[in-house]
């Protein structure tokens, strides 16, 4: 699914599922590459590369049970507003931004996910962070690379503060709500 060229796209593009060895579990993630686009011209800087679970793609009950990636599609962003990540009030102390573990974090939902609920796009750190969620990162060569919450966590600053720069005053003041004209389009 391309994009279409109009207005605020975060478009990701799947290449390749990587394994790791857990014991003797072997975990499994998607790693593909992001860029965004503003009605069709790419913006520089807000590319790289995104991780995710694993395939196939369902939008069903079935790929929430199974901790599956999301299926392909254009998706309407808004602000998230859980306890453990938000859009707008996340923690932006540099204690949060050393650690992993301090919340909320910063997020970005997706929507229109089917019987999917809270898809985000939100930093992680290690092989993977959580089920059906979207991580920005830095380069994953191998299924023994790990998201670097410091690389990952201003990837996630740097979406958000793009989309209210492309918004402006239309941006929500407040967390749980449609970011006016802002997309994600994910193709497998």
């Amino acid at each position: 699914m391309p994009i279409n060229g109009s207005g605020f796209e975060i478009h990701i593009v799947r290449r390749v599922e990587q394994t790791r060895q857990v014991g003797k579990s072997t975990r499994r993630r998607t790693v593909g590459v992001y860029a965004v686009f503003v009605d069709g011209a790419p913006q520089g800087g807000l590319s790289g590369t995104i991780a995710e679970q694993k395939g196939p793609s369902d939008n069903t009950s079935v790929g929430s049970k199974l901790d599956l990636r999301i299926a392909p599609g254009r998706y309407p962003l808004f602000t998230q507003d859980g306890t453990k990540y938000k859009t707008i009030h996340y923690d932006k102390s540099a204690a949060a931004a050393a650690n992993f573990a301090k919340k909320p974090r910063p997020g970005i939902e997706l929507k229109g996910t089917g019987t999917r609920t809270e898809i985000l796009i939100h930093p992680a750190q290690s092989f993977l962070s959580s089920e059906g969620c979207i991580h920005p990162s830095n380069a994953l060569a191998t299924g023994a690379s790990n998201i670097i919450h410091a690389d990952s966590r201003p990837r996630v600053i740097a979406l958000i503060e793009a989309m209210r720069a492309f918004c402006g005053n239309a941006f929500p003041a407040a967390d749980g709500l449609r970011i006016p004209d802002c997309w994600c389009v994910v193709d497998d």
